[in-house]
């Protein structure tokens, strides 16, 4: 059996560390952990970056009025000394090129289930004769170029994209499989339907019969479910899956067992102060704009804001999905 050649990390060709995960799962506080690393860099959700630049809360996806489309070091990106220099390095502008699909569900169930179902070898060939297809892949293709420039202005020999959308992931890996590897980020679905009603937020979801937290709760199935699914179409050994609850108990050993995965150097501290400016694009503002990550704290305020009634219309929608993740 022939042997793959170890990838030499360097910058300009860099990794690609791209974390799916479902919405409220840590995603942001990961990227921020593993883009301190020294020979990382964190970008947040990378594939938000044309609406973020033009300031288009629609295009970014953004539902919440007092979201701030800023880079986290608090400039507009168009602004941002660091997006400029990406800018040029990248060689097109970051308010004209596509990074998102546009695309509407049925079409990417159904490109999803054509990726399950055949491969990313016979779908890159497929998609020479069917038009829309390569440009979905396109997309992928204009995020890597994307890493790639941010690698060179960096000096970062690994990138780190908490963009969470399995179905983009999916975009890259078309694009070049090659590049990637594939953090599965999971946490407990009733803490993150409870995360994703509490407050404020509760008023994101439809009014009708059926109340926020199941509208989450199916959600939040469906989501980790697609995550679960597409991922085995990406090596064992280019993908990992993380527990939140795991990185919140113990952060050195599971970020340790990632660096020695993929062959990066050890780390020497993990919470250890970085010295390098943080232009982190999406995910959660609270953990964004504080820069660097000193402890964590395991929210499970869910075991007591849940009622019984909760739990039980939970595990009648999502607790199979919870169970396949070993949350009991």
């Amino acid at each position: 059996m022939r042997m793959r050649e170890k990838r030499i990390l360097k910058p300009g060709h860099p990794v690609v560390i791209f974390i799916a995960s479902a919405s409220r799962s840590g995603s942001t506080l990961l990227d921020l952990m593993l883009g301190s690393h020294p020979q990382g860099i964190s970008t947040g959700e990378l594939r938000r970056i044309q609406g973020f630049a033009l300031e288009d809360k629609q295009l970014c996806g953004v539902q919440d009025e007092d979201y701030p489309l800023t880079c986290s070091c608090g400039a507009p990106v168009i602004r941002c000394v660091f997006w400029k220099k990406v800018e040029e390095e990248f060689g097109g502008s970051l308010r004209e090129t596509r990074f998102r699909t546009k695309a509407g569900r049925a079409w990417r169930v159904w490109v999803m289930a054509l990726y399950l179902a055949l491969g990313g070898s016979i779908l890159r060939r497929i998609a020479h004769v069917w038009p829309g297809l390569m440009r979905e892949i396109g997309i992928g293709g204009n995020c890597l170029r994307l890493h790639e420039a941010i690698s060179r202005v960096s000096g970062a020999c690994f990138v780190v994209d908490s963009s969470k959308s399995i179905y983009h992931y999916m975009l890259l890996h078309l694009a070049n499989p090659e590049t990637l590897r594939l953090v599965l980020l999971v946490r407990d679905g009733r803490a993150v339907a409870h995360s994703m009603v509490r407050g404020h937020r509760a008023e994101q979801w439809k009014p009708g019969p059926k109340p926020p937290f199941l509208q989450a709760a199916k959600q939040w199935a469906l989501t980790t479910r697609g995550i679960l699914v597409l991922s085995s179409r990406t090596p064992t050994s280019n993908r990992v899956l993380i527990r939140y609850e795991d990185l919140c108990r113990d952060p050195a050993r599971i970020l340790q067992e990632v660096t020695n995965r993929w062959g990066l150097l050890p780390w020497e501290r993990v919470f250890q102060e970085t010295k390098k400016e943080r232009h982190i694009i999406g995910g959660s503002p609270s953990i964004r704009f504080e820069g660097s990550v000193r402890s964590i704290e395991l929210d499970e305020s869910w075991k007591e804001a849940l009622s019984p009634g909760d739990l039980e219309a939970f595990e009648k929608i999502a607790g199979k999905v919870n169970r396949k993740l070993g949350y009991i």
